[in-house]
């Protein structure tokens, strides 16, 4: 045979074999049997979507988590501040003590407050006439007295019998030069200058002779700032019981309106004491 003819028995047979497979497949056989035939169909099984696992609902109450109670704190009361009270004056700082002046020292000596101290003192005594004349049982000007022994403070008081001078530098000046001269005196002494304390009212209102409450004032002023000025000086203030509102002194505190009556020089002498005590007795 040719292969031609070869070719074509080829392709016959595959095409016989290809539709005896197809028959197979297909169910083949007898029209009965492919009734009778059992139909299996398969059925996956359906994969089911898990459930969240839900916890029990817990029908137990809560126990709040309530914090512990916090004490009250006390109230915050501040103690009342302890007030100190003043030191009672002490006279005997004055023991080793000059004072120097005019008749208010004069007063305070002759009532009996300041038992200690030397005094150099007398009537109308003012910053000049402290270089001539001397004291009431003297004999040698009021400023030498000063030679006769050593002291911790000299007290100073002028200044009322030269309110009617013309010029209030002058007396500041000579009040100046005098703490010099004590000083030359007394080395070692703590000088302590005196403020003029007022007159009553009526005394100012009529005055002829520049004593003023007024001019009292500005003495007084220039006074405090030459204790500023000048070492191991201090201004002894008057004291608020001597000044009334106005800037007068009570009436009921002297009987001619200039010279302190024993009850305000009592108060005075206290003052006087309890300065000096701050300054010996404080070291400063």
């Amino acid at each position: 045979m040719n292969k031609k003819t070869i070719a074509l028995l080829l392709a016959a047979l595959f095409a016989c074999m290809t539709f005896a497979s197809c028959s197979l497949i297909n169910g083949g056989g007898s029209k009965k049997d492919a009734d009778n035939s059992d139909v299996k169909v398969v059925i996956e099984s359906i994969t089911q979507i898990p459930v969240s696992s839900i916890a029990p609902i817990d029908t137990t109450e809560p126990v709040l988590d309530t914090p512990a109670p916090t004490d009250t704190p006390a109230p915050n009361i501040t103690p009342p501040p302890v007030i100190t009270p003043p030191p009672a004056p002490n006279y005997h700082i004055f023991e080793n003590c000059a004072f120097v002046g005019n008749s208010i020292f004069e007063g305070l000596r002759q009532y009996g407050f300041i038992p200690y101290g030397h005094f150099f003192t007398r009537v109308g005594l003012n910053i000049l006439t402290v270089y001539t004349q001397t004291t009431t049982n003297g004999h040698i000007p009021v400023i030498d007295e000063l030679n006769t022994g050593s002291y911790a403070a000299v007290i100073m008081m002028f200044g009322q019998n030269e309110l009617g001078w013309p010029n209030l530098n002058t007396f500041i000046d000579k009040y100046e030069q005098f703490l010099r001269d004590v000083w030359r005196r007394q080395p070692n002494a703590k000088l302590f200058i005196m403020g003029i304390p007022p007159v009553s009212a009526e005394r100012s209102a009529t005055s002829t002779t520049g004593v003023t409450n007024e001019n009292i004032h500005l003495y007084n002023a220039q006074l405090e700032d030459l204790c500023a000025r000048t070492a191991n000086c201090y201004y002894i203030s008057i004291p608020e019981v001597l000044v009334t509102a106005s800037g007068a002194l009570p009436n009921d505190a002297s009987g001619d309106g200039i010279h302190l009556n024993k009850t305000y020089s009592k108060l005075w002498s206290d003052h006087i004491c309890l300065t000096v005590m701050s300054i010996l007795y404080g070291g400063n």
